[in-house]
């Protein structure tokens, strides 16, 4: 049995989790619930849990007051948010576990599933350290973000990513600094997500860091003169937006 603790503030949301564990994931047990940061402190140190649900927001502070307590976490975390627009974003980011409200039963299963999954090792708190730093600003352009492939999790400002390319259903995103890291996600996937970091795609195969387009040359064809030296071309399709 997987041990777990729901820390949410209302006390219907805390009964339907529950209702919904036990139904959809059976091997879950819930051993303990909270309301307040102080009182999910002790009931964590005392049931000492493999699985956390942590509502973002509480009634005396945010779900990452709550973990800033602990030195090191010995658990896995799926963080729960009703704020959908900005959530999903800032999740992305940070490749975390997490479920919208309402909590739908596919995306509890899946999120359980996904957690449990992973070893324990630093890369679940580089992940909850780059959402939190990414909450404290959310209109800020630059964003951390969290890449991860079997050599390990890197937390990457995207001002430091010149350029993607895609390469056999992978992405490989080049620095600044000239390194190279290969994710195992399609190039439309950080698409969608970097565009309000000013990424912009002008060829299937590529997609730029507007802030390190350097200059565009236009014989004998569009391209892309990048600040690290790379040059790129722009698809026919993508002639007049550039």
């Amino acid at each position: 049995m997987v041990k777990a603790v729901i820390v949410d503030d209302e006390p219907h949301a805390r009964e339907s989790l529950n209702h919904m564990l036990r139904t959809y994931c059976p091997t879950v047990h819930v051993v303990g619930e909270a309301e307040r940061i102080a009182e999910a402190y002790e009931v964590i140190l005392k049931s000492k849990p493999d699985l956390v649900f942590l509502d973002m927001q509480l009634t005396d502070g945010l779900g990452f007051d709550l973990l800033k307590r602990f030195d090191e976490l010995h658990f896995k975390v799926i963080i729960i948010s009703a704020y959908q627009e900005f959530a999903i974003k800032a999740f992305k980011f940070s490749a975390v576990d997490y479920l919208l409200k309402p909590i739908d039963p596919d995306d509890l299963a899946r999120a359980v599933d996904n957690a449990l999954s992973k070893v324990y090792d630093d890369s679940q708190q580089q992940s909850l350290n780059a959402l939190i730093e990414n909450t404290k600003n959310p209109e800020k352009k630059d964003k951390l973000i969290v890449l991860r492939n079997s050599e390990g999790t890197y937390i990457v400002n995207t001002s430091e990513i010149v350029r993607c390319e895609s390469e056999n259903n992978s992405t490989i995103f080049i620095l600044a600094d000239k390194s190279r890291i290969r994710v195992a996600k399609t190039l439309k996937e950080f698409e969608e997500l970097l565009e309000e970091c000013g990424f912009v795609r002008c060829h299937q195969s590529h997609l730029v860091n507007r802030h390190h387009i350097e200059k565009i040359i236009r014989f004998p064809s569009l391209t892309l003169q990048l600040d690290n030296g790379d040059s790129i071309p722009v698809s026919f399709r993508k002639r007049k937006q550039f």
